[in-house]
């Protein structure tokens, strides 16, 4: 049984203004659980708290608080070690939760950080960073780069509206992609290791974050009516069948991906802005142990 917890949230919110990471803190420590906290201001400081935790030797697991973006921060400190990563899904879309069945009640999440076995997440590369989800550039990567962050954190999925139409409106990007060895051509490209997208929507059914190996998704839209038709074909989960009676989306088994543009085009890992493109990405070798309910293990 796990019982000394290192919490680490979000950097530069800390942990205050964050009602479910202190309901898990207080159910832990009224279970006899020890735990720590640490607010940092930036990445650069959470960083430097997680390894030193991770060196201290005195914790049985590292607990990040927040989104997909935190967790990938915290995640790429611990990976490689034999310590495992403990989540609480604080974010807007949450997709490594419904990924792994990670529970969002405060007592069932403190159950499964006590007792809970541990999972082997195989992470991927991007421009030799650690991920755990998916990368992408084109229309995600521009939805991303024009959030305002401080707002999303009051009205939650209701501030991608403003992006998303502004994404909508503009010209298609034009990517060259990459695909071990063989190019495409696309307006929007998603390189993912994970089933969902966006939070319970399925991408692609043929991957998954505990299972070496990624799929390319091009989306080849060449006008606005055919990038919102497959927009709704995400959302309505009928994607994949798109692929095959449409032919303007199509998905890759892959192990190395490299996007370049003409143009810089915006891009983004696991849910966070990521600079622009060209991107290099790669299966990786790397696992990272993470916790997770009783019976979800394999």
């Amino acid at each position: 049984m796990r019982r000394r917890f290192f919490f680490i949230a979000n950097p530069g919110a800390g942990l205050t203004g964050s009602p479910l990471a202190e309901a898990v803190m207080d159910a832990l420590r009224r279970a006899g659980a020890e735990v720590d906290s640490a607010r940092p201001a930036s990445v650069e400081e959470a960083q430097a708290e997680v390894r030193q935790a991770v060196a201290a030797g005195r914790y049985d697991a590292v607990v990040a608080c927040g989104g997909d973006g935190t967790i990938r921060q915290v995640a790429a400190d611990v990976i490689g070690t034999d310590m495992p990563l403990g989540v609480v899904p604080g974010g807007t879309a949450n997709i490594l939760a419904h990924e792994m069945g990670l529970p969002s009640a405060p007592e069932t999440i403190r159950q499964a950080l006590m007792q809970g076995g541990e999972a082997d997440i195989a992470c991927a590369r991007v421009n030799g960073e650690p991920f755990l989800l998916m990368a992408g550039a084109g229309f995600d990567g521009r939805v991303i780069s024009a959030l305002n962050q401080r707002f999303k954190s009051y009205v939650g999925k209701a501030a991608y509206a403003g992006p998303v139409l502004g994404a909508l409106v503009r010209p298609m990007d034009v990517l060259t992609v990459t695909v071990d060895g063989h190019a495409h051509q696309a307006s929007w490209a998603v390189v993912t290791n994970a089933r969902h997208y966006g939070g319970r929507f399925v991408l692609t059914p043929r991957t998954g974050v505990q299972e070496r190996g990624l799929q390319a998704v091009l989306f080849k839209a060449r006008s606005r009516a055919v990038l919102i038709g497959q927009l709704m074909s995400l959302v309505s989960g009928t994607l994949d069948a798109r692929c095959a009676n449409h032919g303007d989306v199509e998905m890759l088994t892959c192990a190395h991906v490299t996007i370049t543009s003409h143009h810089r085009v915006p891009a983004q890992v696991d849910g966070d802005a990521f600079g622009f493109t060209p991107l290099q990405i790669d299966q990786g070798d790397a696992h990272l142990k993470l916790i997770v309910p009783a019976g979800r293990a394999r």
